[in-house]
């Protein structure tokens, strides 16, 4: 899976040479015929696109984006070995780019040497402290090495030094939704919709509902269990009761309007009109907590909430799990008029988490 992810890579190298083409020193015949061999790269033709990346290196041995793309190329043939002698050549080069340890990292993982990998990740953090793709990957490392709890903390490491990285979001997510912290989960998860679209935003959606409406159980006529973490302590510091973030959440969960009518109706399966309301009543809440437990993703929920966009704004996260709903809530003229007013909101208001705006654990500590 993360071959593919890193291989991606090369897709985006042809708008990459066009903005960045005076920074990685390339005539306009290196980047033509880098362009040319990413075509061939593409279309399932690596040995066209390595002859082409040696012809340039012939003239221009020390570029780091030439012999980078060269040693890409090396991994996806399998030639491991070559890729790492590739990307050591220029490791030390000015230009060069965190990607690069994490190739070469990668390239020891497929070897089945973890441990040179890890090297690699870290030789590169030392150069880029922030660079989440390194952190990220560690993280993989510990989860393949049965260490979920080492891979979490990677991966919210990841989050923290490189808050717009979308895949630490869907990897930490992934791993909460399974466990029995699933608020974080949710939270990830959501941050991760709102930074990436395409077929993992789509698995997201389908976790998060499931876990969702795994939360809520009929136990009899008159109970409904609400289990959304298993935080369950609260602390005493002076006078002061200290609670937890979890379970401020939950109540505040329990508390919706949602929850009424799953007990009054019976029943324990989420309905996209339950998701939303659920979610709005701990984004309404946040304002109780957001002193002591800030998060970027309740700042940005208020927002869309004050602007009057937050059901189009569900709608449109979680349209491919509820693509019936959708359908039938775009159909409506005004609905449609809402969410082309939301989607133009979105263009002006996006979601930009920083270093300052953060959406993690840590922050609710």
């Amino acid at each position: 899976m993360r071959i593919k992810k890193i291989l991606a890579t090369s897709l985006i190298l042809v708008c990459s040479l066009t903005t960045n083409a005076k920074k990685y020193e390339l005539s306009d015949f290196e980047k033509d015929e880098m362009q040319k061999a990413v075509s061939y790269y593409d279309n399932n033709q690596p040995d066209i696109a390595i002859d082409i990346y040696n012809n340039l290196l012939a003239n221009n041995p020390k570029s780091y984006i030439i012999n980078y793309e060269l040693a890409l190329a090396k991994v996806a043939k399998g030639e491991y070995a070559e890729a790492i002698k590739i990307t050591e050549k220029v490791e030390r080069n000015s230009d060069v780019e965190d990607k690069l340890f994490q190739l070469q990292g990668n390239a020891y993982d497929y070897m089945g040497k973890r441990k040179k990998a890890v090297a690699s990740y870290d030789k590169g953090l030392k150069k880029f402290p922030k660079a989440g793709c390194l952190y990220m990957e560690k993280g993989n490392i510990m989860l393949m090495e049965n260490d979920p709890n080492g891979a979490l903390g990677m991966y919210e490491k990841a989050i923290e030094v490189e808050p717009t990285y979308s895949s630490p979001y869907y990897r930490a997510s992934a791993l909460f939704l399974g466990s029995t912290e699933p608020i974080w989960g949710l939270i990830y998860g959501e941050a991760f919709l709102l930074l990436e679209k395409g077929q993992r935003n789509v698995a997201i959606q389908n976790a998060m509902v499931k876990r969702m409406g795994q939360a809520f159980k009929i136990e009899n006529d008159t109970t409904l269990h609400v289990s959304l973490t298993q935080q369950n302590t609260i602390n005493v510091k002076g006078l002061n009761l200290i609670i937890p973030f979890e379970i401020l959440y939950e109540l505040a969960v329990v508390k919706s309007t949602a929850v009424d009518k799953l007990k009054s109706e019976k029943r324990d399966s989420i309905t996209i009109s339950d998701f939303i309301e659920i979610r709005k009543a701990a984004a309404d809440a946040y304002d109780d907590w957001k002193d002591k437990y800030p998060n970027y993703l309740f700042e940005y929920q208020k927002r869309v909430i004050n602007a009057g966009y937050f059901e189009a704004y569900t709608m449109d996260l979680f349209k491919d799990v509820y693509a019936d709903e959708y359908k039938t809530y775009v159909a409506n003229e005004e609905n449609q008029k809402t969410m082309e007013a939301y989607k133009a909101w979105m263009v002006k208001c996006p979601f930009e988490p920083n270093e300052n705006n953060l959406i993690i654990r840590k922050e609710a500590r």
